[in-house]
């Protein structure tokens, strides 16, 4: 039904906005930096503060998810991240930008337990690989578009704008989101009845559950790295000058988003040829690990030509997502498809927190970002386990 594919658009755009906003301090942090004085562990304390409480955030949004309408939660949630980041705009040093980014994180957590249960109410099983993908693919392109912009408006208004315009022109995405919200097309799953520490029980006796928060954690602390202090290793480690910056870093998200799409594509065309879809996710997962890997030698190769080359190797593990996205809608409980997403989240945004402090703190103690990108290789190991030993995609949660 084509009514129920503009809100997945609708979603994707939320997603780049999400990101163009998250991303923004990345962007600007070496002149924020310059301007507050702050040394490259305060940095780290800068660009964590947005994860604690998104973080802090996903399991009560997720519970929130499952019991009220997903229409007027998501848009709530939404104006609070958009007025968030117009009022960093306004930070007069560490503390006040550190509010300003616990606030967005609160709002932001809507984002993934939201679009889950949204594409869980309108798609079917076999149905979802695309739509996920295709939800989820807005934040890559949040990113690279966001780079484009946001350097030009950095380099000609000033950092101060850059939050201030990309903040309050969010909020006009809140009109159609109001206007063409449809109605569930998944009737099968009625509401959770359950009370709340019975489905947090639930939860966290799950296999599943913690398995794949615990994948998902090894998989945002190599997008957390890349994420946070991208932009700064492109500019401080590899030379790239600030006119060339948004356009290299913004290429490196722009084929993530494409091999994003791409995974959802080739999950559905392998279930076309005949393998399982379990089999079909657990390889897209495999291999997007086993490419982001390629950042550890682009961090150790001498020449800038080659490293920003191998960088942009590393970004075709963007087909992991698809499979990634695919987990908690293939073992949680059909009714508690927020809760489990929340929890996902939940756990698997701590590298959010932990992970741009320890790079800040490596970078300062080591004076390089190779030890940074060889622990980041070690974690995405762990998490290949993760998907194909701990988590039991052929067993649903239900059972």
């Amino acid at each position: 039904m084509p009514r129920r594919w503009t809100p997945v658009v609708l979603l994707s755009l939320a997603s780049l906005i999400n990101y163009m906003d998250r991303g923004s301090l990345s962007v600007a942090l070496p002149f924020v930096a310059k301007e507050m004085h702050l040394d490259p562990l305060q940095e780290g304390w800068a660009l964590s503060a947005f994860s604690v409480t998104y973080v802090l955030s996903q399991m009560p949004v997720g519970w929130l998810v499952d019991r009220v309408s997903l229409k007027w939660l998501y848009a709530a949630c939404f104006a609070l991240w958009c007025g968030a980041s117009a009022a960093t705009g306004l930070a007069t040093g560490l503390m006040t930008l550190i509010l300003c980014r616990l606030l967005l994180g609160m709002g932001e957590a809507i984002y993934l337990p939201g679009g889950m249960k949204f594409i869980a109410e309108q798609f079917l099983p076999e149905e979802r690989s695309i739509p996920a993908a295709v939800f989820d693919v807005g934040c890559k392109l949040g990113l690279a578009l966001g780079l484009v912009v946001e350097v030009w408006i950095l380099r000609r208004f000033g950092w101060r704008w850059l939050f201030l315009s990309t903040g309050f022109g969010g909020l006009v995405w809140l009109l159609p989101w109001l206007l063409l919200y449809p109605k569930p097309q998944v009737k099968d799953a009625p509401p959770t009845r359950l009370g709340s520490w019975e489905a947090l029980r639930k939860t966290l006796s799950s296999r599943n559950a913690w398995g794949m928060a615990a994948g998902y954690a090894c998989w945002n602390y190599f997008w957390y790295l890349v994420l946070n202090w991208g932009p700064t290793y492109l500019y401080k480690a590899r030379g790239v000058p600030l006119e060339a910056l948004g356009w290299v870093a913004s290429a490196f998200y722009l084929i993530v988003a494409m091999t994003e799409v791409g995974g959802g594509w080739l999950v559905k065309r392998l279930v076309h040829g005949g393998w399982t879809l379990t089999r079909a996710i657990r390889f897209v997962i495999a291999a997007g690990f086993a490419i982001g890997m390629i950042a550890l030698p682009a961090s150790m190769v001498t020449g800038r030509t080659a490293a920003v080359g191998l960088f942009y190797v590393s970004a075709l593990s963007g087909i992991v997502m698809a499979g990634l996205l695919m987990v908690p809608l293939q073992v949680s409980p059909r009714n508690q498809v927020g809760s489990w997403v929340g929890f996902q989240n939940f756990i698997g945004n701590i590298p959010g927190i932990a992970g741009p402090v320890i790079t800040g703190w490596i970078v300062k103690r080591t004076g390089s970002f190779v030890p940074a990108f060889a622990l980041a290789a070690v974690i995405c190991l762990a998490g290949i386990w993760c998907y194909l030993g701990w988590v039991r995609l052929d067993r649903n949660a239900e059972a």
